[in-house]
């Protein structure tokens, strides 16, 4: 190929592919991009300028294998505060507990008055912890004419999140006759009373219901219906699912 200069003329040489005054090779690139642009199918969005990538994603995700939990017992009862109103409070009934116990948010909620009283509480594995104050509370059932005057040691925190997550109760056939301690027993939630096996046996009737392969117990008690035991197996939107994703790239060129 000759270099190019003012007084430039076309090649001497002809085409061997189209047999004009240009040199083959100049036709042989024409023919490549001819085919590039036919095998090459690119969308690209209308306000799309330059250069972009198209990326092509994949996710895939595995539940985890339905298993049993255990609900633990809890109930509403009715707790007076200092203007002598009831207000509606979420207990944890423990038959293991010596004592009960009050969360001090609700103490504050309740705008109770607290006593001076030391105490010291053993759990599980020796641990130790220990509570300066106490709270004498007047508790009545929603249900029935039960109600009671306890002493509650005051603590800042109780328990966890009772339960840990949502349970699916869809298919618990839950009889409707009845009238539950606590409605919203599958929501979680937290813990504003414990009540210890002083008062838990106390609260307990002779009526007692049980699900076929010894699931939930529906035990009556002076508060309502409580639930309680091993559940049906379940998977929760809190059980870890294996996730991975699937990514493509490729470059597009937009003139």
């Amino acid at each position: 190929m000759q270099p190019f200069t003012r007084n430039h003329t076309c090649s001497k040489q002809v085409c061997r592919q189209c047999h004009k005054r240009h040199h083959t090779l100049l036709d042989i690139d024409r023919q490549i991009q001819s085919i590039n642009d036919k095998e090459s199918v690119t969308i690209v969005p209308a306000d799309t300028k330059g250069s972009s990538t198209a990326e092509v994603n994949t996710y895939c995700s595995f539940k985890g294998k339905p298993r049993n939990q255990i609900l633990l017992a809890t109930s509403i009862v009715e707790v007076q505060k200092n203007s002598g109103q009831y207000v509606p409070c979420r207990a944890f009934l423990d038959s293991a507990s010596l004592s009960h116990f009050i969360k001090q948010r609700c103490v504050q909620r309740l705008r109770l008055s607290r006593t001076q009283t030391h105490a010291s509480i053993q759990g599980i594995s020796s641990v130790n912890s220990e509570t300066y104050h106490s709270v004498s509370l007047h508790l009545r059932s929603r249900h029935t004419d039960w109600h009671t005057t306890r002493n509650c040691a005051n603590l800042s925190h109780i328990t966890g999140t009772t339960p840990a997550n949502k349970l699916d109760i869809s298919t618990w056939k839950i009889p409707k006759d009845i009238k539950l301690s606590h409605e919203q027993f599958d929501q979680p939630g937290d813990i504003d009373l414990l009540i210890g096996a002083d008062l838990f046996y106390d609260m307990l009737r002779l009526d007692r219901r049980t699900r076929p392969a010894n699931y939930l117990v529906l035990q009556e008690t002076f508060l309502g219906r409580k639930l309680s035991g091993r559940t049906p197996a379940t998977s929760t939107h809190h059980d870890p699912q294996p996730t991975f994703m699937l990514r493509e790239e490729n470059s597009l060129e937009h003139n």
